[in-house]
């Protein structure tokens, strides 16, 4: 199973809200048995794509940090903001990405 790792500050309030939301998506297009969206604080990010191969998307509430960025490319993992599925503008939009690069992986 692949995973969309969303991640905030500390894990506990907006990425999970996020995730719920990706997850709800997912389970609309028939794509929950392909990938799940899992919350984590942001500190955690870098080394969960590091060490977690099924990773292919990271979603964070802030744009991902040069260092960050660097991990995402190197492991070849889709970085997204997560601003589309907490105000709604964009969301479709977002949605559609996600789906794209699952169905592409």
């Amino acid at each position: 199973m692949k995973t969309i790792l969303v991640c905030c500050g500390s894990g506990v309030a907006t990425s999970p809200q996020v995730a719920n939301k990706i997850n709800d998506y997912l389970a609309e297009q028939g794509l929950d048995d392909t990938a799940k969206a899992t919350p984590k604080p942001v500190e955690t990010a870098k080394s969960t794509v590091e060490n977690d191969p099924s990773v292919v998307i990271y979603v964070g509430i802030a744009p991902a940090d040069a260092e960050l960025q660097e991990t995402l490319d190197a492991n070849k993992v889709v970085g997204m903001v997560g601003l589309p599925w907490l105000t709604g503008m964009g969301e479709d939009a977002a949605n559609e990405k996600v789906k794209t690069v699952l169905i592409g992986n």
